[in-house]
């Protein structure tokens, strides 16, 4: 963009050797043209500066939207933990099997409310997800 600048500030330069007269017509009309130019040169480096902001800043925002996606759309993750000794901890819970009485204790991970079935990892049944969560 300062090339645009320089050549314009090249004009001016040359139109100030020459003796550009601005008392004639075509004198005024090519130092006109020469200011516009120069608005121009302005305007675009103005420009090109608020462009490079925002392609920075829609860069920083596809990253913050990738973070989300990434949080919201992981897979849920569900394991199970045979071991009752764990119940305890945070996010274990007992879950009693219907169909075969087999209580296994469950860790739920990120879960999306009742859209998950959750699997006996004894029979193989199927249990809809928030009847494992609190």
């Amino acid at each position: 963009m300062s090339d645009l600048r320089s050549r314009v500030a090249y004009l001016h330069g040359l139109a100030e050797g020459l003796d550009l007269n601005t008392g004639t017509v075509e004198g005024r009309v090519l130092a006109g043209v020469l200011d516009v130019l120069d608005d121009l040169a302005e305007e675009v480096g103005a420009l090109s500066d608020l462009h490079g902001e925002l392609a920075d800043y829609v860069g920083e925002m596809d990253d913050d939207l990738s973070a989300v996606e990434e949080e919201v759309y992981t897979e849920p993750e569900i394991i199970f933990i045979p071991d009752e000794a764990q119940i305890e901890e945070d996010g274990v819970s007992l879950v009693c099997c219907p169909n075969c009485g087999q209580t296994v204790s469950a860790a739920a991970g990120r879960m999306s409310a009742a859209e998950e079935e959750v699997t006996c990892p004894v029979c193989g049944c199927t249990m809809d997800a928030d009847e494992i969560m609190e």
